[in-house]
Parts: C-alpha cells; sequence; structure tokens
C-alpha cells in the first residue's frame, strides 16, 4: 500500500487558530487519530492519540477512545480533569482488551492567547515562534496501563500572532526510507522552521510532502499523523 492509501484529512478556524491535521494509517484502518473539537466561541480542544497496534484490531479501540474524548471534552472542563476522566473510561476499557494508547490534549483560548497541552504517553507538542523552538514539558503515563492518570501538571505557553504547534505520533519521526534511515524529529523541525510562514494547511502538505520526498512513498510499518495549529495573524 502506498504510503498515502485511506489518508483522513481535517482543517479548522475557531477562536483564532487555524488547525489542520493529517493521519495515514500503514494498513486499511489504523489505531491513530485526531481531532478538532470547538467549545464555545473562544476555546478549542486537539487531541491526537496512538492506540497500540495496527490494523482493525486498533482501528476499533481508536474509534472508542475517539468517541470517550469527545464525550468529556464537551463538558468544557479543565485539562487535567479532561484527562483524568478519559482515562477512567478510556483506561479501563484499553485494560480489559489488553492494549493500551497514547494521547496529547491541547486547549486554546482566544481571550488570552494561550496554549495548555497534557500527554498520556504521547511525544510531546513542539512549539515555534519565530525561528525558535520550544518543546512543551508534558509528560505522562500512557492511557490504559495504570488505574489513574498519572503525569506532569500541564503545560502552557502563549501564542504570538503567526505561532505554530506542531503534533505528530512517532510513526511520522521513524518513518523509513529504503536504505533504512528514519525521518527523524531533527528534520521535522527543520522543515517546519523554514515554512512556519505558511498556513496551517499549507505547512502541513509541506511536511508531508517532504516525508514522501525522504520515504519515496514507501509503506510503512506503523501509521503516521500529523497536527498543525497556528494562530492567525
Amino acid at each position: 500500500m502506498a504510503l498515502d492509501a485511506g489518508r483522513i484529512e481535517k482543517q479548522i478556524i475557531h477562536a483564532g487558530i487555524q488547525g489542520a491535521g493529517c493521519s495515514i494509517p500503514a494498513e486499511v484502518e489504523g489505531g491513530d487519530f485526531f481531532d478538532f473539537i470547538p467549545l464555545g466561541k473562544e476555546r478549542l480542544i486537539a487531541a491526537i492519540g496512538d492506540v497500540m497496534g495496527k490494523g482493525s484490531r486498533a482501528a476499533r479501540h481508536m474509534k472508542d477512545l475517539r468517541a470517550i474524548v469527545h464525550a468529556c471534552a464537551g463538558n468544557n472542563m479543565p485539562l487535567l480533569t479532561m484527562m483524568e476522566q478519559i482515562n477512567e473510561r478510556g483506561g479501563k476499557q484499553l485494560r480489559l482488551a489488553r492494549s493500551f494508547a497514547t494521547l496529547c490534549l491541547i486547549s486554546y483560548e482566544m481571550y488570552n492567547a494561550r496554549l495548555t497541552s497534557l500527554s498520556a504517553g504521547h511525544p510531546a507538542p513542539l512549539a515555534f515562534s519565530g525561528n525558535k523552538l520550544r518543546i512543551l514539558r508534558v509528560k505522562g503515563v500512557a492511557l490504559g496501563l495504570l488505574e489513574g492518570y498519572q503525569g506532569t501538571e500541564p503545560d502552557t505557553v502563549s501564542l504570538a500572532p503567526g505561532d505554530v504547534v506542531l503534533l505528530y505520533t512517532d510513526g511520522l519521526v521513524e518513518a523509513r526510507n529504503g536504505q533504512g534511515q528514519t525521518y527523524g524529529l531533527k528534520r521535522l523541525e527543520n522543515i517546519t522552521l523554514a515554512n512556519s510562514c505558511q498556513n496551517a494547511i499549507q505547512l502541513r502538505d509541506t511536511i508531508l510532502n517532504d516525508l514522501f520526498t525522504f520515504t519515496g512513498r514507501k509503506q510503512q510499518r506503523d501509521d503516521v499523523t500529523l497536527v498543525i495549529l497556528k494562530r492567525g495573524r
């Protein structure tokens, strides 16, 4: 299967921020997911997750977890409370299935341009401001491994106009070319810094095209998911 077969794309403009994402399963279905959840006029929740494994079994667990994320986000609660409830409901299902999932949540509030993040075993978001990169300080245990959520406190960053925040699953940075070389976090950081002036959709597509160039569209062993958030100017 080609690397971009079955790709799912979404984009949104809400609460003064642009969002664009793409998920490409390694098989017909995958265990990665992402979503944008508007809450009122001034808050946006973004989520990205990665369920263990791939294929139809992972996809079933992914759909259940995504529904739980939506249900908890709809209550418009603080991010930590949201993650605790997601872990309580989704983690129990995953443990019964002898599976686990990583999850990263983002909350953006337009009135103060502050973006808050929390992670359950997922790669930390990358925040780009001008030519500077900050890796948000969020770590946590994946959902389904423990009964209660265990992780760092949420990390918050103020976004200036034009700032970019990038979320990804490990399948992106671990994608390989024909020589067995991985795409890598450094290349992802560099291509984002070099094109941070683009809007969210353009930047998403630029990164994916660079990934395709690197891999030669070689079939990958893991799902690939990318989310871009950019504050409007």
